[in-house]
């Protein structure tokens, strides 16, 4: 048996990380300045944007037209411009169930969850949508309003159309994260011998049988079941990390490794075990002991800890970037 002793990674680049540093500008811009010089240099620069811009001046109250325009400054990076153009919209359209939703989602986005929680209660009190709409609303209520009042909207889309896969995951879900594993797990499981290939519900059951239900082999079947065993160890080490159960994260981690030498998501799962207890952590190599095994892994762990840059320094000692 070969051991590997790690550090934190937070140790490792305190020491190596390096950069140039940044030169300073001659005046800072105020956030307003700032956000008119960035749309108009998209504006500048993006030729749909000013084709949709030049479209909705000569028709300001074309509502599709404007909530396209905002689709476009969202994918662009710009959510704040998107947001303005989602509230002159909704504005003009009150009563457009999916434009609120748009909206509430968007002032979520921003950190207004006031204004979003205000914006969904005048909108749920608008004509029923169809389901999916309304689905959708229960799912911003769940992080807006909390699970237990959101619960009764997922029954409602549930009432609906009784057999969506998709609204029983929801409304299962809603119940877990109130901490009601027993009904949760009766759905989950339920709709899993219906639709054995649904990847969310099996997800959340895994996820289920790992956090409430204290079964992990259970769980490990099911993540098993969708990503593999390497991923599967993996999962279940976060849930023990969350929980700050370290030395059983470790051991779920020392299995990923084993199987699969190049994955990042248990490396850095491996850093923050190291970074909360004591600032090492020791781990042992159960397969591949050949040192072409082994070159590898620990060459996977020194570009983890260490960082390529300083691998290459390593290499050429005169290289410089």
């Amino acid at each position: 048996m070969s051991r590997l002793v790690l550090l934190p990674c937070a140790v490792i680049l305190a020491s190596f990380g390096c950069s140039r540093p940044a030169s300073v500008p001659s005046r800072t811009l105020s956030p307003f300045e700032a956000q008119a010089r960035n749309a108009m240099h998209l504006g500048d620069g993006d030729l749909e944007i000013q084709a949709l811009r030049r479209r909705l001046l000569e028709s300001p109250k074309d509502i599709a037209l404007r909530r396209r325009l905002a689709g476009r400054f969202a994918d662009a990076g710009y959510p704040e411009l998107a947001l303005e153009h989602l509230r002159l919209a909704a504005e003009m359209e009150p009563s457009d169930f999916a434009l609120q939703l748009d909206l509430c989602d968007a002032l979520q986005g921003q950190g207004l969850e006031t204004q979003a929680r205000q914006v969904l209660a005048t909108t749920l009190a608008l004509p029923p949508p169809a389901a999916p709409l309304l689905a959708r609303a229960a799912i911003l209520s769940d992080s807006l309003d909390g699970p237990v009042s959101a619960e009764q909207l997922h029954r409602r889309v549930l009432a609906l159309d009784p057999v969506n896969p998709d609204f029983i995951n929801n409304l299962a879900y809603n119940l877990m994260r109130q901490n009601r594993p027993i009904e949760a797990a009766s759905l989950l499981r339920d709709l899993l011998r219906v639709r054995p290939t649904h990847e969310r519900a099996r997800n959340n059951l895994a996820l289920l049988y790992a956090s409430q239900l204290n079964q992990p082999a259970e769980a490990i079947l099911h993540w098993k079941a969708v990503s593999g065993p390497a991923a599967a160890h993996n999962n279940l080490a976060a849930v023990y990390i969350e929980k700050e159960k370290w030395a059983d994260a470790r051991a779920e981690l020392e299995k990923a490794l084993a199987l699969r030498f190049q994955f990042p998501e248990a490396l850095a799962n491996l850093r923050l075990v190291a970074a909360h207890t004591g600032g090492t952590v020791e781990v042992n190599l159960k397969q591949d002991n050949k040192p072409s095994g082994l070159s590898k892994l620990a060459k996977v762990f020194r570009q983890v800890f260490l960082g390529d840059e300083r691998e290459t320094q390593l290499k050429n000692p005169r290289s410089r970037s």
